[in-house]
């Protein structure tokens, strides 16, 4: 299975291994190759497609051509960031609109529920799909996910314990828009979680690989 990697919107490079070396190496011994797609068209040869931290709005044909390739049966990743740094959560939300759901230009604080000393590095046991082999999974610096279709599947929300900066409990932490072809388009709010420092922590590199392989558990 091949995976297409955008780094065609200013994202986060699949090829930096100081970010991304486990998460490549894990996903090939699984016989998953993750390639590195600078074209944007190209992206659309591949089953999976992973838009992780993009920093380059999309461009109305771009966004008609990701909700063609979801109505098409193909799974389309977008992962954010807290605050809305960069400006990455509204250029999410240039697409995830489309489907639904959108980030918040918030953060995720728990300060029961948390790892390596710091409550923005939220752990959360309430993986709701894509949880084959995930007990819990650490979302770091994770921008809220805002529903607005009834719809919209929830991957992940944060404990009881957890709130945004306006004051939510529990928010959604990933959620999923779903196609009649199979297709989707998953939403995170963190763009960390599979990131080398965060990936072998909890049950993140099992989860991540679900995504990418579309084992929904």
């Amino acid at each position: 299975m091949k995976v297409a990697w955008s780094s065609s919107h200013g994202e986060f490079v699949i090829s930096d291994s100081y970010f991304f070396s486990v998460l490549e190496r894990e996903s090939k011994k699984r016989g998953v190759e993750i390639v590195e797609v600078p074209d944007f068209e190209a992206l659309f040869a591949y089953p999976v497609i992973v838009f992780n931290y993009s920093e380059v709005p999309f461009a109305e044909p771009e966004i008609a051509r990701i909700e063609a390739a979801v109505r098409e049966g193909k799974r389309v990743i977008l992962t954010g960031h807290f605050k809305n740094l960069d400006k990455v959560g509204d250029i999410c939300n240039q697409v995830s609109e489309r489907f639904g759901f959108r980030l918040r230009p918030d953060e995720v604080v728990d300060e029961t529920h948390f790892t390596a000393d710091d409550p923005y590095r939220v752990v959360t046991s309430r993986v709701e799909a894509y949880h084959d082999g995930v007990k819990k999974v650490v979302f770091p610096y994770s921008a809220p996910v805002e529903i607005l279709r009834p719809e919209t599947r929830v991957l992940v929300r944060a404990e009881e314990t957890s709130r945004t900066g306006a004051g939510e409990k529990a928010p959604v932490l990933a959620a999923e828009a779903r196609s009649a072809a199979g297709g989707s388009l998953v939403l995170c709010g963190s763009c960390l979680f599979w990131e080398n420092q965060t990936i072998l922590q909890a049950d993140n590199l099992a989860f991540s690989l679900n995504l990418l392989t579309g084992a929904r558990g």
